[in-house]
């Protein structure tokens, strides 16, 4: 539950596991990574190899460097020499990723999370929202495990 940079990871490294199946459910109509917060010429505080995949699997399709290869910008980016990328880049990456990444539920809002004892797993009941944010249908899921990803409200000091 809440598709953020952790659980947008979580997806990109679970994304080659065949054997493994994944749902992820987030409320609002597509990614937005600290919106209202991407200040112009603004930094990361790492560097861009700290992305959702590489210290990991760098050889994910879902690397950084393979979302400036995507879009022809690998040589411009390699010749700049600068490693912290701009956060508005960042979240640009990561809506990439999300729009390309399947099992990804926008608009989806988790109603009821308890555990069946009967069949030892998780019932998600959650609504479907419309573009506008308004109930357009209901359905329950079922999982072994959960991630929780509520991330944190922004705060400007």
């Amino acid at each position: 539950m809440g598709i953020g940079p952790f659980n947008l990871s979580l997806a990109a490294l679970a994304h080659p596991l065949t054997h493994l199946r994944t749902a992820f459910y987030d409320q609002r109509p597509h990614f937005a990574w600290h919106p209202g917060l991407l200040i112009d010429n603004a930094t990361l505080q790492v560097p861009f190899l700290a992305d959702l995949v590489t210290l990991t699997d760098p050889t994910s399709p879902w690397t950084f460097l393979n979302y400036l290869k995507t879009h022809h910008r690998l040589y411009p980016f390699y010749f700049s020499e600068k490693f912290h990328i701009h956060r508005t880049e960042y979240d640009a990456y990561c809506r990439w990723v999300s729009e390309n990444l399947t099992g990804l539920h926008f608009n989806h809002h988790i109603d009821t999370i308890r555990w069946n004892p009967d069949r030892t797993l998780f019932e998600i009941d959650y609504t479907q929202l419309d573009d506008h944010g308004e109930a357009e249908a209901l359905g329950r899921a079922y999982a072994r495990n959960l991630a929780l990803g509520i991330g944190t409200a922004p705060h400007i000091p």
